[in-house]
């Protein structure tokens, strides 16, 4: 009789289906799993990627920018991207002894190259690799089949570059009495300085002094600003012998001008000598008469420099800058010196010249000559602290210079 049933039971299929899924449930289950982690590992390759791209541009960027050793852009590189890091890696609810693995985790996968090399022209060239290798955790279920974590690896490429474009350029600077007003901007040399004050008594005469803030003056933030844009430009053309820069200040007279020369030493120098405390109106007439007259094409002399350097062809340019509006000798608004000052920036620029305009903290009236004068909207900045004013002033050294950041990858 136990032979009989015994073979029922064994032909008997009931029951194989919920044998056969209790048997499959671990490797169904693991199999979604590795199916979520490779979705959610394609999203983070994607945004690994659009970091490490936005770190080496940045990188790139800073090199062209900057003088920095191939050492520091690697170092610059990687503070950027760990310091950016968090919005793709960070898990929620992560502990300290996670977040200081995971950011390990990050520096280890990390490697950076960038080099500088020298490229045509006197021009450079800076390359930044980076590659990034990140160990993705994986769900409970991938678990289950023996997977922890997944690698996912980026590659990003950026270069950026000091092209050399032969140019000549004219500044005609603002030396009027404003120029000596405070910024808001705190002398980092000198963050503070005394200040006597009058300290009397009912019965007695006294002077005392205190401690305040030292700020910046505009003419010294101009000297600062002026300064950043003669050391972007020496980059460029270390040799001098692709770029000629004169200068002129002026206030309601026009200063002793510094012609045209080769490189930036003269025409630094020139600015570096501006008055401490700049007195008087404010005309800027002169200085776009002379600027217009170095630089117009009738003018042969830009033309028989540059070939002299075996430069074929080469741009002008005019900054124009003012703190104020024209006011002439005195301390209203001048609309005759106004339209004169227009006149002369159309007539540059019908001449092919390009017009560069900073209207430093100044009022509507200044603001509207100057904006006028440039050449586009995108030649015309309005700073109205130090640190607008030397990024204006650099930004136009790169535009003049052709410098510019490019993405490879």
């Amino acid at each position: 009789m136990i032979l009989p049933e015994l073979t029922r039971l064994v032909r008997d299929r009931a029951g194989n289906f919920a044998i056969t899924t209790a048997l499959l449930m671990p490797v169904l289950l693991g199999t979604a799993g590795v199916a979520i982690d490779f979705t959610n590992a394609l999203e983070k390759k994607t945004e690994l990627q659009a970091l490490v791209d936005a770190a080496a541009l940045a990188t790139a960027s800073a090199m062209s920018d900057k003088d920095m050793t191939d050492a520091e852009a690697q170092a610059f590189a990687k503070r950027y991207f760990t310091s950016h890091a968090d919005q793709v890696t960070a898990p929620p609810n992560e502990t300290p002894e996670e977040k200081a693995a995971r950011e390990a985790a990050l520096l280890n996968g990390l490697t950076v190259g960038a080099t500088t090399t020298n490229s045509s022209g006197n021009g450079q060239t800076f390359n930044v690799r980076m590659t990034m290798t990140y160990p993705l955790s994986l769900n409970g279920l991938s678990r289950a089949l023996g997977f922890k974590t997944l690698q996912i690896s980026v590659t990003g490429d950026s270069q950026s570059g000091r092209e050399g474009n032969a140019l000549s350029m004219y500044l005609a600077l603002d030396e009027s009495g404003s120029m000596k007003e405070l910024t808001s901007t705190i002398n980092p040399a000198q963050p503070t300085r005394q200040e006597s004050y009058d300290c009397s008594t009912l019965f007695f005469y006294k002077t005392c002094t205190r401690t305040v803030n030292n700020y910046l003056s505009k003419m010294a933030s101009l000297k600062a600003a002026a300064a950043g844009m003669f050391s972007e430009l020496k980059a460029v053309d270390p040799q001098s012998e692709l770029i000629r820069i004169g200068a002129v200040s002026y206030n309601d007279t026009t200063k002793p001008e510094q012609t045209v020369k080769w490189g930036t030493a003269s025409a630094a120098s020139y600015v570096a000598n501006l008055p401490d405390v700049p007195a008087g109106g404010t005309d800027a007439t002169g200085a776009m008469t002379n600027a217009f007259n170095a630089l117009k094409k009738a003018n042969t002399k830009e033309v028989t420099e540059h070939s002299k350097k075996n430069n074929t062809s080469f741009e002008r340019f005019i900054v124009l800058m003012t703190d104020g509006e024209m006011t002439g000798n005195s301390n209203k608004w001048n609309s005759s010196i106004d339209t004169k000052v227009r006149n002369l920036c159309n007539q540059a620029k019908n001449d092919g010249i390009k017009v560069y305009t900073i209207a430093f903290m100044a009022p509507s009236k200044g603001q509207s000559l100057l904006s006028s004068c440039a050449t586009s909207a995108d030649y015309y900045y309005q700073p109205n602290d130090m640190t607008a004013l030397v990024k204006s002033f650099g930004d136009i050294a790169r535009k003049a210079a052709k410098t510019g950041t490019r993405l490879t990858n």
